[in-house]
Formats: structure tokens, C-alpha cells, sequence
């Protein structure tokens, strides 16, 4: 049975976001795809309790060679996605 994890779905969309930012794919870049990523990562962080440093560190350093910010809410993807959440 695989086991929903939430945080670590919302730091792979994070990824997801980050990558079609600023990497190209077939020649340019897909900034309609890094909004609809930032946006789920925004949704799936706004569903979980952030009261502490601990319920907002995230549990994976890197997803797909694209580092995650240690401490992971929604704010943070809204202020480092701002270009493309615009």
C-alpha cells in the first residue's frame, strides 16, 4: 500500500514549478505549467499546520537535482514563484 505524504507531494510540485521555470523544455520555457506546479505545491502547504519550525521543515533536501527550501510553506513558494504566480 503506498502512504500519502502531503509535504512530500507539495516539494515534488515545488520541483515540478521550479524546473519548467527555469529550464527549457523542447526550446522554451513553460511558465503556464510552473504556475498550475506552484500552484498545487500552494494548496497542499495551506492544508497542513504550519505553527512551528518543525511542522514546516521539509523532509527532502533535493527533488530531481532542485533544491528545497529547509523551512517549506506557502509563503515561501508564493515569494521564490512570484514571476510566474503573477
Amino acid at each position: 500500500m503506498v502512504e500519502y505524504d502531503p509535504r512530500a507531494a507539495a516539494q515534488i510540485a515545488y520541483a515540478l514549478a521550479f524546473r519548467y521555470r527555469n529550464e527549457d523544455v523542447d526550446g522554451r520555457r513553460n511558465f503556464d505549467a510552473a504556475k498550475r506546479w506552484a500552484m498545487r505545491s500552494i494548496g497542499l502547504l495551506d492544508g497542513l499546520p504550519e505553527s512551528s519550525v518543525t511542522e514546516v521543515a521539509s523532509t527532502q533536501q533535493v527533488v530531481g537535482g532542485i533544491a528545497i527550501p529547509d523551512l517549506l510553506h506557502s509563503g515561501v513558494v508564493r515569494e521564490r514563484l512570484s514571476d510566474v504566480l503573477a
